[in-house]
């Protein structure tokens, strides 16, 4: 049964999304063409994500609503050598399979307006997760939707030995001063925005030792 305490986070983090939304979607047209360029531009700084391993999977995301445009950055991460995945949703309140994509590939439509690879497209393991989000804060705590999908599937290949690296993809204006959490919430590795990647406080480690 939840506690006091999870149910008080729980309404914090309700009554966040609905203010981190608003701020999100008062980005600028223009604004938001630029930062699309500009992640690919910050990105390419990063070891870690300029350099994959061999067979590198990179879990990407298409854009829903006012999330910042992945798709320049997608296409980027491909021409330096990373195989692409999508997530697709395949049982409620379960881990996310990732299945590979191709720019050709066609896709179904998903729950939440998504759109996924279909059920036979072959899955992969990721070695990085690029995950949206509503807010997020210095610490690497993120503001979701509220479905969990994200901590679950950090939380499943963890426990499977397979160390992912978790890389938040939002406007910079989306950081907030702190982000409601609970035990079972999964800090990110580090943050991408149009400004750069966010150094964050008491950063997790990557294997590679990057921080």
């Amino acid at each position: 049964m939840p506690s006091a305490m999870t149910g008080t986070v729980a309404e914090s983090k309700r009554a966040l999304r609905g203010a981190a939304k608003f701020t999100r979607g008062r980005v600028a047209a223009d604004d938001r063409r630029h930062a699309s360029e500009s992640l690919v531009r910050h990105a390419a700084t990063v070891p870690l994500l300029a350099v994959p391993p061999e067979n590198g999977v990179a879990a990407a995301y298409y854009p829903l609503g006012g999330e910042i445009d992945s798709r320049l950055l997608i296409d980027w991460m491909r021409q330096v050598g990373w195989r692409i995945a999508l997530p697709t949703v395949e049982q409620a309140n379960a881990p996310l399979v990732f299945r590979e994509w191709h720019p050709d590939a066609v896709l179904d439509e998903g729950p939440f307006g998504t759109r996924q690879p279909p059920r036979g497209t072959p899955a992969a393991v990721p070695d990085v997760l690029l995950i949206p989000l509503l807010a997020f804060d210095a610490r690497g705590y993120r503001l979701g939707y509220g479905g969990g999908y994200y901590d679950r599937t950090l939380a499943a290949l963890a426990d499977a030995g397979h160390r992912a690296v978790s890389v938040g993809v939002a406007f910079a204006v989306q950081e907030i001063e702190t982000v409601p959490h609970e035990s079972w919430d999964r800090r990110l590795d580090m943050v991408l925005t149009e400004r750069g990647v966010l150094p964050l406080r008491d950063a997790p480690k990557t294997d590679n030792g990057h921080s």
